[in-house]
């Protein structure tokens, strides 16, 4: 593929990837291309188009946010649930562990002095069996995130979604019958969630990318990927809750509740989300011209080969990968090994872990919005470019999440200090939504379910390498010492 078949002529858009080697290109950044700007500004007719309250697109957006919603609900159900499955006092006999030697035993002796904190669960999984569990599914989740992007590119995002909801949600259901089976089973369960769950994110790239106009694409993404942080807040809440509860044995309710839930929600999304505002049978006019007017692409014609060569060789790609990767590692410590260190270190009963792991998510939410809205205020106000803005968003997340992690090490047995660092840490991750995760679709709308695809598969194994190295590294010692875990967190 040569560069001059994406060169911008006779108003034809030119994807980033080529930009950043054929300088003919000349966008007013390095991110936000202005094709559809000219167009309007080309055009004879300047009346301002008048929409309905309800738009579609916003609806889209709500869809988006359930999506992600699932994903991170179902994580946060099995970290939270893990605690409450495992009987750790067995695991510490098996082992001749000598359990006076605990860390914090101040925070244990509330513990054990309440006779309803005393739960012990029904597997004697070793923490180095519990990390491969938890991240046998981000392994998965690797897997298909190159195919999902591209199938949602050349067949249907909408096809590509239901299908990972669908095949999650149900993987979902039925781990309390595999954990009962034997580990091999649930190992194989949560792979095949993480299968499921792959190919969603970039597919919902390129359905951001068909439906959102370029002045909003900012803010709806970040609504979106808030559902990230929803899906945490109330998945950690509720399983506390349910595994601390007798419906149906406690933590197997967990799955069963939010399993059936994810497989009702795949028929939702079979009925009401459509790939582009042209396949919407409801949209209205002037709401489907303002989103063709204002987007970098056309729906019509072929869609063009991806420039594989271009794709590896462009610097902004590499940049990409390498922020991503360490955004996955924040959020996956606080939705993967977090309830664990709560539970066996800080020694919180099942249900108040739940609720401090969820916490941290309600900043998230807040940060993530009033963030998203600052950055498209100044890009529309041009204060700042748009690759500005997203650097610099990256450069907050990654600074507050690491001196923050550096805070919950100090505080050590300390929960009145370490529950503030923990909201604040998770909290500034929400930072990141306004940057690199949106970033993909900014280089180029046109290929950004591949870019995002390919750039996670990188970035998602620290999501599959985390938690085996926290099992690792604990099985080595007894899982209630924290020397481990605070070389760990350092």
């Amino acid at each position: 593929m040569t560069g001059e078949n994406y060169v911008a002529k006779d108003g034809k858009c030119v994807t980033n990837i080529d930009y950043h080697l054929d300088t003919s290109a000349k966008p007013a950044s390095k991110y936000g291309l202005k094709c559809p700007e000219e167009k309007l500004k080309n055009s004879n007719e300047e009346t301002v188009i008048q929409e309905p309250i309800l738009k579609c697109r916003y609806l889209i957006a709500l869809m988006g946010f359930l999506i992600n919603f699932q994903i991170n609900c179902y994580r946060l159900n099995t970290s939270i649930s893990i605690v409450a499955m495992v009987n750790n006092t067995a695991i510490s006999l098996r082992d001749a562990s000598n359990t006076s030697t605990t860390s914090c035993p101040s925070n244990l002796q509330r513990v054990e002095k309440n006779p309803r904190y005393q739960v012990e669960g029904e597997f004697d999984w070793s923490p180095e069996i519990q990390g491969y569990i938890l991240g046998s599914s981000f392994l998965g989740y690797v897997v298909t995130q190159m195919p999902g992007g591209m199938m949602a590119e050349k067949i249907s995002a909408k096809i590509t979604i239901i299908m990972g909801v669908f095949i999650s949600s149900l993987c979902h259901l039925i781990s309390p019958f595999a954990s009962w089976s034997n580990t091999y089973f649930i190992l194989a369960i949560q792979f095949m969630r993480g299968i499921g769950q792959g190919l969603i994110p970039a597919a919902s790239c390129v359905l951001a990318a068909n439906w959102f106009p370029i002045k909003e694409r900012g803010f709806l993404n970040t609504a979106m990927m808030s559902g990230f942080c929803a899906g945490a807040l109330l998945g950690g809440v509720a399983t506390g809750a349910l595994c601390s509860s007798t419906l149906f044995r406690g933590w197997p309710s967990v799955y069963y509740i939010f399993g059936s839930l994810g497989i009702i929600f795949s028929i939702f999304l079979q009925l009401f989300l459509f790939d582009s505002p042209k396949t919407h049978p409801r949209i209205t006019q002037s709401e489907l011209k303002y989103i063709l007017l204002n987007q970098e692409f056309s729906f019509s014609g072929k869609r063009p080969p991806i420039p594989w060569r271009k794709l590896f060789t462009s610097v902004p790609f590499y940049a990409l990968t390498v922020a991503m990767t360490g955004q996955f590692w924040a959020s996956t410590h606080f939705v993967s090994v977090h309830p664990t260190f709560l539970g066996t270190i800080l020694h919180y009963p099942i249900h108040e872990n739940g609720l401090f792991a969820s916490v941290p998510f309600v900043l998230q939410i807040f940060l993530a919005l009033l963030v998203s809205w600052i950055s498209g205020w100044l890009n529309k106000h041009q204060y700042a470019s748009v690759d500005s803005v997203r650097k610099g968003c990256n450069l907050l997340f990654s600074l507050g999440y690491s001196l923050c992690l550096l805070g919950i090490y100090a505080a050590g047995c300390d929960k009145s200090i370490s529950a503030p660092f923990s909201i604040l840490a998770m909290g500034s991750v929400g930072l990141s939504f306004a940057g690199c995760m949106i970033a993909a679709i900014d280089m180029s709308p046109t290929f950004a379910g591949t870019i995002m695809g390919v750039s996670s598969i990188i970035s998602s194994l620290s999501g599959f390498i985390m938690p085996i190295l926290v099992g690792v590294l604990t099985n080595e010692e007894d899982l209630r010492k924290a020397p481990v875990w605070a070389t760990f967190l350092m």
